[in-house]
Order: C-alpha cells, then sequence, then structure tokens
C-alpha cells in the first residue's frame, strides 16, 4: 500500500480496505502525510499487519505494526488502541502510523475488542475490559524484538480513554501517555450537568454498537419518547438504553470511570483538547486533578488549540469566522513529537521549559506557554444583564424581570443537521438568533479596545419556571459590525441537577433559583468595534437533548409541555456572566 507524497512504504500483508467513516465531516481530511518541521530518522516504512494479540481471557484482538525500516535495533514504542478500525478511512492510521516510524518510533495500533478485526464483545467504556487489555498489550509490545520496554500511549476521544486506561493499569513498560478530547469520567462526558450531548455521544452510543458502525440515517432526532428512538430507527442500540436508564452518577458510570485510579498515575502526561470540543472542560479538570495528585513532579502538561473534536481548523483554518491560519496541524504534530521524543526517547530537548501550559489565542493567533490555567495575569470579569437588553458592569437596580416561553415541539435548533464533533467548522451565523421569541439578548457597547477573554467563562442565572423541570442555556457570542454572530462558548443546566448529580430534585414552579452555569474556557480575542453578546434561552437542539419540561423519568416523556420561564435581573437577583480577561 503507498501512501502518496511520502517515504517509500512497504506492507508485508494485506487485506481489502475498507472506507467506513462514523462521521459525516464539514471538510475533506485528504491528508497524505501529517506536516511536520522536524526531520524525518527514516525514509521509508514497514507495516506489519494483523498481528494478534491475546487478551488474558483468550480473546485475540488485532494491531498493525509500523516500524523504520532503517533500524538498528529495538525502539520506543507508541500505541494506539481504538473502536474505529485500524485501517478505516476515519481516523487515518496508516498517515500516523506512517508520522510515528518515520520519526524513529515503533507504532502499534490495535482494534479494541468487538470492533472491526478484534473478537470479543464491544463494551464501551468499561473501565476493567479497558485496564486490563491496555496491560495485557503492552505486556505483549515490550516483549517484541523491535521494542526497547519503552512505551507511550496516544489517543483521542475513545482511544483517548484507553491511552488513560493503559496508564492506571500501571504496566511498567509504559512510561508516558497523551490523551486528548477525553475525560476520565464518562459520566460528565455524557450528561453536561444534566444534559445529554445527544448530537454527539447519544449518537455514538448508536452508531458504535455493532463490529463496524449502525446505518443512523433512519435515525428521527424528534421521535418521541426519546427512550425509543433507537429502536424505533431499526437501530438497536444496549449502550444508548442503558445512558437513557442512567441519567444520574451511580454504579453504571463508576464501571466506566478511571477516576477511582487515575491518581496513581506517576508518569508524564500531555493532555490536550481544543476551545470547541465537547469535552474542553473536562480535560482542563482532569489536568488540574492529575496536577493536584501528583505535586512532586512537574510532567503533566496541557495543550489546547483552536480545535473542535474533529480539529476542524487544521483543515479549514477557521474556527466559525475567526481566521486561525494554517499552520496549527503542524503545531499540533511537532508538539506530539517533542512530548514523545522528550519523556519515551529521553532526549533533552527542553519541552516544557516555558511552563507546563500551551494554549493558542484566537484572533492573535499565537501560542503561548503559561504557568498555570488559568494564567495568572486574567482579571475575573463580572457583566450583569439588564432589562434594556445591555450587558456591562453596572449592578442592575430594581428591574424587572424578563420572561419567554419554552416550547419542546420548538426549541431551538441551530446545531441541528451538524456534526457537533466538528462544531468549529460546522457552527454557522448566528446573528439572527437574538429574532427568536424563545432567546433572551444581552449586548454590550461597541468595544472600543480589543478585549481578549483567557481562561473560564461562567454564568449565575436567577430564574424561574412554570414547570417542575426544564433547561437552561447561556451562550457567549462575538458580534461582528456587519451583524454576523460567531459563537465563543456555550453552557447547560438541567434545572434538577442544580445541586447534585446523584440526586437530581424538581424545582418549585414560580420559585426564583440561582444556577450556576459552567461554560468553560476558551482564549479568544474579540476585537474592538465588535460587540459581545449573552444570549439565554432554554434549549440547544439537538446538541443536547431537549427537556420536555414535564419532571418524568429521563426519555419517557412522550407529549412535552410548555414553560414560561421568568429571568431575573434585580439587585437582589443580579443575573451576570464573569470572564476571564487578559489585560492587553
Amino acid at each position: 500500500m503507498a501512501i502518496n507524497q511520502g517515504p517509500s512504504f512497504i506492507t508485508q500483508a494485506t487485506r481489502p480496505e475498507t472506507t467506513t467513516k462514523q462521521h459525516s465531516l464539514p471538510f475533506e481530511r485528504d491528508v497524505k502525510r501529517l506536516p511536520s518541521t522536524t526531520p524525518d530518522r527514516s525514509p521509508a516504512v514497514e507495516r506489519i499487519d494483523d498481528v494478534v494479540i491475546t487478551m488474558r481471557d483468550g480473546i485475540h484482538l488485532s494491531g498493525d505494526v509500523y516500524l523504520p525500516v532503517n533500524r538498528s535495533g529495538p525502539l520506543p514504542t507508541v500505541v494506539t488502541r481504538l473502536p474505529y478500525g485500524k485501517r478505516e478511512d476515519y481516523c487515518q492510521m496508516p498517515v500516523y502510523g506512517e508520522f510515528w516510524a518515520c520519526k524513529g518510533y515503533a507504532f502499534l495500533v490495535q482494534d479494541v475488542r468487538g470492533k472491526f478485526d478484534s473478537e470479543g464483545d464491544f463494551e464501551p467504556n468499561s473501565n476493567a475490559i479497558e485496564v486490563n487489555d491496555g496491560y495485557d498489550t503492552a505486556e505483549w509490545a515490550a516483549a517484541q524484538p523491535w521494542c526497547n520496554g519503552r512505551i507511550g500511549f496516544h489517543g483521542e476521544s475513545y482511544y483517548g480513554f484507553t491511552t488513560f486506561a493503559a496508564a492506571v493499569s500501571l504496566h511498567p513498560a509504559i512510561v508516558c501517555i497523551a490523551p486528548g478530547d477525553i475525560s476520565l469520567d464518562r459520566f460528565r462526558c455524557t450528561f453536561r450537568y444534566g444534559a445529554l450531548q445527544f448530537n454527539t455521544v447519544g449518537n455514538w452510543a448508536i452508531s458504535m454498537m455493532a463490529q463496524h458502525y449502525q446505518d443512523m440515517s433512519a435515525i428521527d432526532p424528534w421521535h418521541m419518547p426519546f427512550a425509543e428512538m433507537a429502536n424505533a430507527a431499526n437501530c438497536p442500540s444496549s449502550y444508548f438504553d442503558q445512558i437513557i436508564d442512567n441519567p444520574v452518577r451511580g454504579p453504571f458510570w463508576e464501571e466506566r470511570s478511571l477516576l477511582e485510579g487515575h491518581d496513581n498515575i506517576r508518569i508524564p502526561v500531555l493532555h490536550w483538547g481544543g476551545w470547541y470540543d465537547n469535552y474542553v472542560g473536562w480535560v482542563l479538570d482532569d489536568w488540574r486533578s492529575l496536577r493536584q495528585a501528583n505535586e512532586e513532579a512537574n510532567h503533566n502538561h496541557l495543550f489546547i488549540g483552536p480545535w473542535d473534536h474533529e480539529g476542524s481548523a487544521d483543515y479549514l483554518g477557521r474556527a466559525g469566522r475567526v481566521d486561525v491560519g494554517l499552520d496549527t496541524l503542524r503545531h499540533r504534530m511537532d508538539t506530539y513529537q517533542a512530548f514523545f521524543d522528550h519523556y519515551l526517547m529521553e532526549i533533552d530537548n527542553g519541552f516544557g521549559d516555558n511552563g507546563p501550559v500551551q494554549y493558542f489565542v484566537m484572533g492573535d493567533n499565537v501560542w503561548r506557554d503559561s504557568a498555570a490555567w488559568p494564567p495568572a495575569e486574567t482579571v475575573a470579569t463580572t457583566l450583569y444583564i439588564h432589562g434594556d437588553g445591555s450587558l456591562n458592569n453596572s449592578e442592575p437596580d430594581d428591574e424587572s424581570p424578563d420572561e419567554f416561553v419554552y416550547d419542546p415541539a420548538n426549541p431551538v435548533a441551530d446545531t441541528l443537521g451538524y456534526n457537533c464533533w466538528a462544531l468549529a467548522g460546522d457552527m454557522g451565523d448566528r446573528a439572527d438568533m437574538a429574532s427568536r421569541d424563545d432567546v433572551l439578548a444581552f449586548t454590550t457597547d461597541v468595544l472600543t479596545n480589543d478585549m481578549e477573554l483567557t481562561g473560564p467563562i461562567t454564568a449565575k442565572l436567577f430564574a424561574a419556571s412554570s414547570a417542575r423541570d426544564t433547561d437552561f442555556t447561556v451562550t457567549v457570542t462575538d458580534i461582528f459590525p456587519d451583524g454576523y454572530g460567531n459563537y465563543v462558548q456555550d453552557g447547560i443546566i438541567r434545572a434538577s441537577y442544580r445541586e447534585s448529580d446523584i440526586a437530581p430534585s424538581p424545582i418549585e414552579p414560580g420559585q426564583v433559583y440561582g444556577y450556576h452555569i459552567d461554560l468553560w474556557s476558551t482564549s479568544y480575542v474579540v476585537p474592538k468595534g465588535h460587540r459581545l453578546r449573552v444570549e439565554i434561552s432554554s434549549s440547544c437542539f439537538n446538541r443536547y437533548d431537549r427537556n420536555p419540561n414535564t419532571g418524568d423519568p429521563f426519555g419517557h416523556s412522550a407529549t412535552p409541555i410548555k414553560a414560561t420561564q421568568t429571568i431575573h435581573h434585580s439587585r437582589q437577583y443580579p443575573s451576570h456572566v464573569t470572564l476571564s480577561v487578559m489585560p492587553r
């Protein structure tokens, strides 16, 4: 098999190639070779196809091995374990295999059990299975003549989870890991403060429950009851059913979490993600948590770019309407290599010397290093909403509240039809959002200076509802001089989850509650001449599932009801957003 525009590529075995993709992307990802500024250490790559690796329970997993042809001895080895097919177009593992082998590493990519060419049953995010299989795979790799006994795991999303799982296994040959776009805690990856990440995780739960992928073309996202959506489309999914049955934290999620073992990780970790990724808040939390658990070592690194889950910016050069340049993929690959060169090859290349955090500033299009996240220089800046639609730093006086009616039959549906894994590439103009009757918009004056938002964004919303359960959403939008609205960050909370994700409780209709809404973080420059807008609503369909407002068990409402929402902005109830502003 030849890879165009790269070195010569030799294959020891072949099988028919398949082209099944999991997601429909808003761009072409036809990369023949990954960009890099470092010289290759090998001019050609050898691939050994379909190696069989036996797990402790006798299940056989299938892998491909990529090796430099000019190797003079055993090599440090990078391992990726994924459920998306080790030779499928979607994840481009042959291109990654070529990259790592050209840089002087052995690279092993493996289909996890129950997927593609591997035996067994696929049990998504099972910590017991993925920890043991990660250990057994490392054990096998370390014994191969091409491996020098030093192994690093690398991967994103599900194969970021398997990367963390391998580290939790504590196999002595695993000396560093680079997991991205994932969290140790699958519950919060699935339910964001009570709301299911439907467009992404919900659909994933259905599509993955086959040896390859299920056909999702018959899925009707409007189907109610929601719990019956997959079966109604003839796409049965035991995992989707389990998600519906487990909307609160409990034993089911404990079996799909790596939180219990993560503080035993003592090896270097490169946590990485993107400002528009569905898990970026949890990537930041995991980095912070692991750093605190291992304070004596300064080898937990954080690397955040202008990306979504699919890395749209790498191929489009933009995040929404904001130009971020066409060099982000090269920088991404150079950073991965520098991390592994430093910790796996033991090369003194100064990786991390300028601080453990590296992040991309959208708008300035620069990479910055920092000793902490958020950077110490940032200033927490509170902007209050007002009845006249303004957004400023003046605390509200005694103002009358605003109301809107949230109708689940007509939700805000700006992401319907998007691939929210590729949010930065798919998202469009939010200019008309403020014209909806169920969206409240509050806007600053035209900025006379650039405003750099670098760090966390939170909202405190004082609100009442006529329903016993409902959702509240907050979105921060950059309004261009021509009126174009570019999404910056958003957050959501299910009212019943306002205090606990273990024991959700209904709200009392008409009672005012204070809702803390986490919009995660960003690094985004709002230029002078622009305005900043905060949008408040109760839905973002189908990025998140619709709350039917009934208070029925999750997924089982057949007939939704409307809810009248009251948003307060007064001395007693000063609803506001808090931004992290970098002085300029």
